[in-house]
């Protein structure tokens, strides 16, 4: 937010490089210098994004990002999503989230994601980005 550059290139971190500006009222934050380790849908060290954060309203915010890399992507494509701010009430209250400790599955259910990507990679199964792995049913859902 201080007008200062980008990092060199050979310089790369997990989540990017950040730079913001306004534009009007908007917030626009440049991300560049993805680490090569960085992996979404494909895209690694050339992923760049330009995110867009709007107050369109009391209470509403838009967020627009678009996303580019032309090795993965044969041009760069956009999403919005518009967020409503809560009751001061609602937002008052914060529950603590669930603890993991001692939860004996959760490396096998990690590992069974991973050979599900890497099965995917090799052409032997559905995509894990379309598959139902949350709800635990499937396609043979047993209260239907």
């Amino acid at each position: 937010m201080n007008g200062s550059p980008h990092l060199p290139a050979n310089i790369r971190q997990w989540y990017g490089d950040s730079r913001g500006h306004w534009e009007g009222n908007s917030l626009v934050i440049d991300v560049t210098n993805f680490s090569p380790k960085t992996d979404y849908r494909g895209s690694r060290e050339n992923l760049h994004l330009v995110e867009r954060w709007t107050r369109t309203g009391p209470k509403t915010l838009e967020y627009q990002v678009t996303v580019e890399d032309p090795t993965v992507w044969t041009r760069s494509w956009t999403v919005k999503q518009e967020f409503t701010k809560q009751s001061d009430e609602q937002n008052r209250i914060y529950y603590e989230p669930r603890c993991v400790e001692g939860n004996i599955g959760f490396p096998t259910v990690m590992r069974n994601a991973r050979l599900e990507d890497e099965a995917f990679a090799k052409g032997k199964g559905p995509d894990p980005l379309t598959h139902d792995n949350a709800s635990g049913f499937g396609d043979d859902d047993p209260l239907q």
